[in-house]
C-alpha cells in the first residue's frame, strides 16, 4: 500500500468515475426488462378537492394500454418511512397539487401519456391554505381529521392542540420573563426559508417485475434499498420476505431519495397486467410532487446586557410540513439540535412545529 506522502498532489479519479463517463452506470430507468410496460401517474391540479369521480372507460381504449389503477383500486391503501399518512393513490380527496390520483401502463411512454389525458375526473375544489401560520388559524381548512391515528405517529410530540399541527418539540429552562427583564436590550429577528428541491439530475424511477412463484423483483432510484422494501411491503399488505429489491446506481440523492416513491403503484400495476412495469417522473413531477426540504418561519428574541451578556432566548421555529409527513426518516424534523447555539444562556423557550 502506498503511504499517504506518496499520494499528496497526485490524481485521485472516482472508483465509479470511468463507468459514469462512458455511459456504462446503470440507473433504475436504464433496467430494460422482457415485455415491460411504462407506467404514467395522473397527479392533481388542484391544492385541495374532494373526488367525487373518476371515469376511465375513454383511456383503457387507447391502443397499448394494459392496465389502469384509481384510488378506488387502494383504499386505504397508505406509505411512509415512519409515519404513514401518504395515500398510495387518492380515493376521497387530494391534498395538494401533485397528489396521485390514477395510474396506466401501456406499451409505449407515448400511449400512456395519451390516455392520461383522457381519465376524466370530477373534482370538488376546496379552500387551500399555503402558509404553515395560516393553516395554523381556525378557520383555515383541515387537512387530516386525525394525525394520531395513522401508523408511525409519533404520538409523544403529536401537537394535537394545534390546528392542523404535525408534531411539536419544546425544551425551556430558567425564567425567560425573568432574563427577558434583566436584559438592558431585547432584539427580535424573524427569518424565513424557501422550499428548495435537491436539485439531482437523474429524475427517480420505479420498476415492478412479478415472478411466476409470485416473488417481487423491484429497482427503485433510492439510496435505502431496505427501506424501500419495508414501505412497499407496508403499503400493500405483503411481507418483506416477498420482495426482492435490485440495487442500481442512484444519480446523485442529497436526502431526496430515500424512499419507496412510485413502487406500491408500480406493484399495483404489474400484478393487473401481469407484466413489469417502469414508472419515470419527469423533471416537471420532480419539482412539484418530490421530497424537498420544508419552507420555515423563524422567530428569535434574544435579551442582552451591556456587558455582552445573553440573559434570555426564545425561539419559534414554524415548518411547513405541507400535506403529508410520510417523507421525513423520522416523524419529525431535527433543526431542534442546533438551536442552542455555543453561548452559555441561563433563560431559554425552544419551539418547534411542523404544520
Amino acid at each position: 500500500m502506498d503511504s499517504p506522502m506518496t499520494l499528496i498532489g497526485t490524481s485521485a479519479p472516482h472508483i465509479e468515475g470511468s463507468e459514469k463517463v462512458t455511459g456504462k452506470t446503470v440507473f433504475t430507468a436504464d433496467v430494460d426488462l422482457p415485455g415491460m410496460l411504462w407506467g404514467k401517474v395522473l397527479r392533481s391540479p388542484h391544492p385541495h378537492a374532494r373526488i367525487r369521480n373518476i371515469d376511465t372507460s375513454a383511456a383503457l381504449k387507447v391502443p397499448g394500454v394494459k392496465a389502469i389503477v384509481t384510488g378506488q383500486d387502494a383504499i386505504g391503501l397508505y406509505m411512509g418511512k415512519v409515519l404513514r399518512d401518504l395515500p398510495v393513490l387518492c380515493w376521497d380527496r387530494v391534498r395538494y397539487i401533485g397528489d396521485r390520483v390514477a395510474a396506466i401502463a401501456a406499451e409505449t411512454p407515448e400511449a400512456a401519456e395519451e390516455a392520461l389525458q383522457l381519465i376524466e375526473v370530477d373534482y370538488e375544489e376546496m379552500p387551500a391554505v399555503f402558509d404553515p401560520r395560516q393553516a395554523m388559524q381556525p378557520e383555515a381548512p383541515l387537512l387530516h381529521d386525525d394525525v394520531a391515528a395513522y401508523d408511525g405517529a409519533p404520538i409523544q410530540v403529536l401537537a394535537q392542540d394545534v390546528h392542523n399541527g404535525q408534531t411539536r418539540l419544546a425544551w425551556s429552562k430558567g425564567d425567560v420573563a425573568q432574563g427577558f427583564s434583566e436584559a438592558d436590550l431585547v432584539l427580535e429577528h424573524c427569518f424565513s426559508v424557501p422550499s428548495r428541491h435537491q436539485g439531482y439530475l437523474e429524475p427517480f424511477a420505479s420498476i415492478v417485475s412479478i415472478d411466476v412463484d409470485g416473488r417481487i423483483q423491484a429497482w427503485s432510484s433510492s439510496k435505502a434499498p431496505f427501506r424501500a422494501r419495508r414501505q412497499l411491503a407496508q403499503a400493500v399488505g405483503l411481507s418483506e420476505e416477498q420482495i426482492r429489491v435490485n440495487v442500481t446506481s442512484v444519480g446523485a440523492d442529497f436526502g431526496g431519495k430515500g424512499d419507496a416513491r412510485d413502487l406500491p403503484i408500480a406493484y399495483l400495476l404489474s400484478k393487473i397486467a401481469d407484466r413489469p412495469v417502469k414508472i419515470v417522473m419527469s423533471s416537471f413531477e420532480e419539482l412539484t410532487a418530490s421530497n424537498p426540504t420544508h419552507p420555515t418561519f423563524v422567530t428569535i428574541r434574544s435579551g442582552v446586557t451591556q456587558a455582552g451578556r445573553i440573559t434570555a432566548r426564545e425561539v419559534q421555529t414554524i415548518h411547513a410540513s405541507g400535506a403529508y409527513g410520510a417523507m421525513k426518516p423520522r416523524g419529525y424534523l431535527s433543526t431542534h439540535h442546533y438551536v442552542g447555539g455555543g453561548y452559555h444562556i441561563p433563560n431559554t423557550s425552544f419551539e418547534f412545529l411542523q404544520v
